[in-house]
């Protein structure tokens, strides 16, 4: 091999960049990581950008699934490894649970024999954990790691191993490839009680590259794969928004408050006291847009989807008309946990896809079911929204929240006594990429709609 160190990219989305190019060839890797934090996906995107992207022969021993398991689950994820297997690019080797050191043996050889058939040049085993229970621990080692060295040497192969670290731990207990590593990532998956689940990968060791920054999040999706959010994420999904695309509230004066309408790919909270009329700027809202032909989701927290639809239809919508574009839901917070409620949240927007709009009305009573959980819930939901790409609105009391904070326009409600009679007025307290003038203004139901004068 050559002393100069040649790239290895990983075709990882975000990795690449926060690792300053990837790996280097010839490198062996430990990708070490918790059940269901995605070590097998990471391991497969390697070894396919590398068949597709830079032309890598790949091979892929298995003790975790068969081969028809493994290409149909890559597949949901964007990865064909039949295509790239058709142009002899890529070979998947599945294998029973070692119960010996012979077997071991006898595993190495048939690995060494089909990396060389191959000229792979990139290789991943997932996972030695099977092995690492077998006796004597370090003859086992001392086999494995023979095999991948004549691999490594002969072809320059760029080694990726997976471990599974035992849930709730630190240490991810294989020492000796810990020490023999060039390369050492850990992927942790946490379920918090409320909120999303979240993925963190830290990049804990990597010859030949400085580490500045080592801990990142990452997701797992259809059609990447997976891939690495880096520093400034919600800035970046911030960038994306368009302040010249609009969304009209169907309500003429608040649109002329906001400037046009809500900005698209925004969030938006409404607040204000019980009867100021926080649900019915929020149904106009899905109502016009959903009859402007945007896909809107509408999810209440307070009132039952009937007493919704006899809204609607005091509001002289017609829902049949664009019953396409608008799907209301009622949940009740008594029913599900803080953490269920975001998964409802999370599954009805994945059914039936292309959410545009999503509108979520009465959280006020997920904060009274859930207690502090609610900031998290709130708080992913937000990052949901603009990760999507979706306008999100809030509705809920006036009361102090991280919402208020993160929102990007705040429309303000309240109700004045003058004269005996109360009025309902309306202000646009805050918006981003506008200059709103912060005056309360009169709405009143006029003709079954809302007027703002």
């Amino acid at each position: 091999m050559s002393s100069k160190l040649e790239e290895c990219p990983t075709g990882i989305p975000g990795f690449d960049e926060v690792t300053g190019g990837g790996f280097y060839k010839g490198q062996l890797v430990l990708v070490a990581g918790n059940a269901g934090s995605g070590k097998t996906t990471f391991a497969a995107k390697f070894v396919y950008e590398g068949a597709r992207s830079y032309g890598d022969p790949g091979l892929f021993i298995s003790s975790g699934e068969s081969r028809e398991e493994f290409y149909a689950y890559m597949k949901r994820l964007g990865m064909d490894f039949e295509e790239i297997e058709g142009r002899g690019l890529f070979r998947y080797v599945a294998f029973p649970t070692p119960t010996s050191t012979d077997f071991l043996m006898r595993l190495s050889k048939e690995l060494v024999s089909e990396a060389m058939e191959l000229k792979a040049r990139r290789v991943v085993v997932d996972s030695i954990t099977p092995f690492l229970t077998l006796s004597p621990p370090m003859e086992v080692r001392a086999v494995l790691h023979n095999a991948l060295k004549t691999i490594a040497r002969t072809l320059g192969t760029t080694m990726m191993l997976t471990v599974e670290v035992p849930q709730g731990e630190s240490r991810i207990g294989a020492e000796v490839e810990e020490f023999a590593c060039d390369a050492l990532i850990r992927l942790t998956l946490t379920v918090p009680a409320a909120g999303a689940p979240r993925r963190v990968m830290e990049v804990l060791k990597l010859r030949g590259r400085p580490l500045g920054r080592v801990v990142y999040d990452y997701e797992i999706g259809a059609p990447f794969g997976i891939r690495v959010l880096p520093t400034g994420i919600v800035e970046e999904l911030e960038s994306r928004v368009c302040r010249y695309e609009r969304l009209s509230t169907g309500i003429e004066g608040l649109d002329k408050m906001l400037g046009g309408g809500l900005i698209r790919g925004t969030i938006t909270l409404v607040q204000g006291p019980p009867g100021s009329g926080k649900t019915l700027i929020a149904l106009s809202i899905a109502a016009k847009s959903a009859e402007d032909g945007v896909r809107t989701l509408y999810i209440s927290f307070e009132e039952p989807k009937q007493q919704l639809m006899e809204t609607l239809d005091f509001m002289g919508y017609d829902v049949k008309r664009f019953k396409d574009f608008l799907r209301l839901h009622s949940v009740s917070p008594r029913a599900v946990t803080a953490r269920g409620a975001y998964d409802v949240v999370e599954a009805l927007l994945s059914y039936g896809g292309d959410v545009e709009l999503l509108v979520v009305d009465g959280v006020t009573a997920m904060r009274r079911e859930f207690g502090e959980e609610f900031v998290t819930v709130m708080r992913d939901l937000a990052f949901t929204a603009k990760k999507r790409g979706l306008s999100l609105v809030v509705t809920m009391l006036p009361q102090p929240t991280m919402l208020s904070t993160i929102a990007d326009t705040l429309i303000s409600l309240r109700i004045r006594e003058e004269d005996g009679l109360l009025r309902r007025e309306v202000c646009v307290m805050k918006m981003r990429m506008s200059a709103p003038e912060p005056r309360y203004r009169e709405m009143r139901i006029v003709d079954s709609r809302l007027v703002i004068s």
